[in-house]
């Protein structure tokens, strides 16, 4: 990816996980562009696949496009930052991400957004005053 690229991808995003939007200036560890659909499934590097990505998120997505909702069990796209509303599929209860849609749960479910020690660096943040990912 040329830096033109990079750069527009950051902006676009507002320096934010497309996914859980934490500000990158918020949180510890660094964030990648990432290809939404992974190029081995036939995703282009162009200003419509790539999205903004914590590691943490990054390292869970690897190349999935899909996951399993966990409450109903089927297999489903995961959350596609370039074509699905966020707020259709995710809200905030304090520290903890909920899915309102199958995309959204398989996509906090396949990016462990849930996870204990994911969950534990939100609770931190928030109760030092940073709670800016809305």
């Amino acid at each position: 990816m040329n830096q033109s690229l990079i750069r527009s991808v950051w902006d676009r995003a507002k320096r934010r996980c497309e996914y859980w939007h934490m500000p990158a200036t918020a949180y510890v560890s660094s964030y990648h562009v990432d290809h939404i659909a992974a190029r081995q499934h036939g995703g282009e590097t162009s200003l419509e696949n790539p999205a903004l990505s914590c590691m943490h998120c990054n390292q869970r997505k690897g190349p999935n496009i899909a996951g399993r909702d966990p409450k109903t069990g089927e297999i489903v796209q995961l959350f596609h930052p370039r074509r699905d509303p966020w707020g259709d599929h995710f809200e905030w209860n304090g520290p903890d991400l909920i899915g309102k849609t199958q995309i959204g749960r398989a996509t906090i479910q396949v990016l462990g957004i849930d996870d204990p020690g994911f969950r534990a660096v939100r609770v931190a943040l928030q109760d030092e005053g940073m709670h800016d990912w809305d």
